[in-house]
């Protein structure tokens, strides 16, 4: 019986190729999740809060960027780049909440 998933064991470069697609939206989205938040923290007067988004934003953008090249199977360079990405959506979170608990005191 021949496996149905056959194909894709034959082409080694894909999964590492999807993996990088995936990490490449998990980034952009957490840009722009920060972004937004800053946004959102500046129009409720927000200073700190909007800074302190607007910064991981940029930090986000720049360690990963500049993490990806560096990309290879089975090198550390993997958990270096999910640290930085889950750092920023557990600070995005927090942020978040702070903004949301804020909002419904105020």
């Amino acid at each position: 019986m021949r496996s149905v998933h056959s194909d894709l064991d034959a082409d080694g470069g894909a999964q590492p190729q999807r993996t990088m697609l995936a990490w490449n939206r998990t980034m952009l989205a957490t840009v722009l999740g920060c972004a937004t938040l800053a946004v959102a923290a500046q129009r409720q007067e927000m200073a700190v809060i909007a800074a302190v988004a607007a910064l991981a934003a940029l930090a986000v953008l720049v360690l990963v960027l500049r993490d990806m090249p560096a990309w290879r199977e089975g090198g550390s360079t993997h958990y270096t780049l999910m640290r930085h990405v889950a750092g920023a959506v557990v600070l995005l979170a927090a942020l978040g909440a702070v903004i949301s608990i804020r909002g419904l005191l105020g």
